[in-house]
């Protein structure tokens, strides 16, 4: 799963790892960011890869009926199983044309240990930006007409250092290698040329540590650096990497 991410990476360096252009969106960087309070993201999609586009996190079908379906339904999107994306109903129409990139700098996962979840940062060792998978799709609001784009982080099973940390739910957003960033975006490529990029998720290259838990704060004011590693003063958690 994943449900915060961070994107403190400057204009100029986003455009160069993704050429798109960046500069005709809004994006405050910032770490720690909550999926659940459905912010906008920049992504790179399949439909115009050469720039990139602000997209509110929680997929919306363009088949929703209702405002009141839309909400309920985006509460259950921030994340998308790339193993039935093609058969559910919320993510079929969008897996084949509608794949995109999702800029990050690094994203996080929690450690259960003895009742209790203790915040991972999960980051490329040589600290350089990287790419998840996603897809998105757009609603129209019936009540005022506006139309809103959304997307989905897509999900696989747990590997490497992801599997240690994330130990009750075994998922992992899917990472996209950036030689694989314009065939990922390909709107042509069938369901089982899709999974075979899946299978080349550079998982090897991420390191960890524990954070500070503020990053489950609810009142959404953390006040502590959500890239900074944490001490809890318990070796398993404290030490979980090493040991």
């Amino acid at each position: 799963m994943c449900f915060n991410m961070t994107l403190l990476t400057e204009m100029k360096e986003l455009e160069q790892e993704f050429r798109a252009l960046f500069e005709e969106i809004s994006f405050s960087p910032a770490a720690g960011i909550s999926g659940f309070s459905h912010p906008s993201w920049p992504i790179i999609p399949a439909e115009h890869p050469g720039s990139a586009r602000m997209v509110r996190w929680g997929l919306i079908p363009s088949w929703a009926r209702t405002r009141e379906e839309a909400q309920k339904l985006r509460k259950a999107t921030l994340n998308a199983r790339l193993e039935t994306a093609w058969d559910l109903p919320s993510f079929r129409n969008s897996i084949g044309p509608r794949r995109c990139l999702i800029p990050v700098d690094g994203f996080y996962e929690p450690f259960h240990h003895e009742g209790s979840s203790y915040p991972f940062y999960l980051h490329r060792r040589d600290r350089k930006l990287f790419a998840l998978g996603g897809i998105y799709d757009r609603w129209n609001d019936p009540e005022t007409n506006r139309r809103y784009a959304t997307f989905s982080i897509l999900t696989t099973d747990a590997r490497g250092i992801v599997s240690v940390i994330h130990n009750r739910k075994q998922r992992m957003p899917l990472m996209i290698s950036s030689e694989d960033y314009q065939r990922w975006l390909d709107p042509n490529l069938d369901r089982q040329e899709v999974l075979s990029l899946a299978e080349r998720e550079p998982d090897d290259q991420l390191t960890a540590y524990p954070v500070s838990s503020q990053l489950y704060a609810r009142s959404g004011k953390q006040q502590d650096d959500l890239t900074k590693p944490w001490n809890y003063g318990i070796e398993s958690v404290d030490r979980l990497i090493a040991l």
